[in-house]
């Protein structure tokens, strides 16, 4: 049998509950509170004051819409800023973005610069670092979380596995601590196919209700899927996602569906051919014999992976990014042929078109690293009350 809840625990509930009805908003009326959190005008009117007087909560009180109405002037509440803030990290092989929120996950910053060509751990670390400090730095508001969103396979939001690359110097879960130490806050590292799934929802892009499969094709292939639950599939062993292990045969020898279907994979199978690209565009930019058989092994490789994805996923939906998005709807017309005949009823593809993944990624990220330090917000005001603000 539960124990009924002491005064002391039940005010730090109750704070707990109001603050985290108003972080759900960017600002709300003390009657909007009282009618989604379910507590009493009286106990809103008081945590209300005692949040104010504490700094953590800011009123603002508008004019009427109409001059010559009577009555007391609207005023609503918002999260106060030194509440905490938060950063979503894309970490690309050719850019690196970050997106700055507050605690409501209202954008309070947002900056991209080309990624450099790392030689060891601590320089990446102290790049990392320094890129995000300066971009939060004039927010004078505490750093609670960062999401970093990488190229590569990832394990228990820390370990980063068979990086891209000069990326590979990011192996391991050495980055993600250093980089906790040095900015002072929680990291957690995510899939950047995962990332942008999150962003492209929260963007207004697709509906996550659909569960839909997404592969972003850059310079390596990932995949994030997300199930019928609302969770995303983020793998509990080192083999989720990676079609680098399923081998394909191409006319220019042993290749996988994952290299066949990265920028990576496509400039190696361009010089086995002798006909090495001068750059990713000419495969949907130019015409010739040379680009014909590359574009053929890449769709030969792209309709395998969705057949794949079809009869173990069972997706509604699958979508497409990244930097080799152009030539997958260069591609689909045949692909969706093929489906058509082999399927009793095939997913939708659908392409969407990003000249970079690094803001919705970054943008998921930051949604993500929101939630995270929400709830370790609340999990401290239920313990500490108004001390856990501190």
């Amino acid at each position: 049998m539960s124990q009924p809840l002491s005064h002391p625990d039940l005010r730090r509930r109750n704070l707990a509950l109001l603050l985290g009805t108003l972080l759900r908003h960017e600002e709300a009326t003390r009657k909007q509170i009282e009618q989604e959190s379910g507590l009493s005008k009286a106990t809103v009117s008081r945590l209300t004051e005692e949040l104010l007087q504490a700094g953590t909560i800011v009123s603002r009180t508008d004019a009427p819409a109409d001059p010559s109405a009577r009555g007391r002037r609207a005023e609503t509440l918002r999260p106060a800023t030194t509440l905490g803030i938060v950063a979503g990290l894309s970490l690309g092989t050719r850019t690196t973005s970050i997106f700055v929120t507050d605690l409501t996950g209202r954008e309070l910053a947002w900056q991209q610069v080309r990624t450099p060509k790392w030689t060891s751990l601590d320089e990446a670390v102290a790049w990392t670092a320094e890129f995000a400090q300066q971009a939060v730095e004039p927010l004078s508001a505490p750093l609670r979380r960062v999401v970093v969103a990488v190229p590569s396979r990832t394990l228990d939001g820390v370990t980063i596995m068979r990086a891209p690359l000069f990326m590979s110097v990011l192996e391991g879960d050495a980055f993600a601590r250093a980089l906790a130490d040095r900015l002072d806050c929680r990291i957690r590292i995510e899939l950047d196919a995962a990332m942008v799934l999150v962003g492209l929802e929260h963007l207004g892009f697709i509906d996550r209700a659909i569960s839909p499969v997404l592969l972003n094709a850059s310079s390596v292939l990932t995949m994030s899927l997300r199930r019928r639950d609302g969770s995303i599939v983020e793998g509990l062993t080192r083999s989720f996602g990676d079609f680098d292990l399923i081998p394909i045969e191409t006319p220019f020898g042993h290749s996988t569906i994952g290299a066949s279907l990265g920028a990576r994979g496509l400039f190696d199978l361009s010089e086995r051919l002798g006909h090495p690209l001068e750059a990713m565009e000419d495969l949907w930019e130019t015409e010739g014999e040379a680009i014909d058989r590359l574009r053929d092994v890449f769709q030969a490789a792209l309709l395998q992976a969705i057949r794949i994805i079809a009869v173990t996923t069972d997706p509604r939906l699958i979508i497409f990014t990244g930097r080799l998005s152009p030539l997958v709807r260069l591609s689909l017309p045949r692909v969706e042929a093929a489906l058509a005949r082999e399927l009793a009823e095939p997913p939708e593809l659908r392409v969407v078109g990003h000249a970079a993944n690094d803001y919705p990624a970054a943008v998921g990220a930051a949604q993500e690293a929101r939630d995270g330090a929400v709830v370790d917000l609340l999990d401290r005001v239920t313990g500490s009350g108004l001390d856990g603000l501190r």
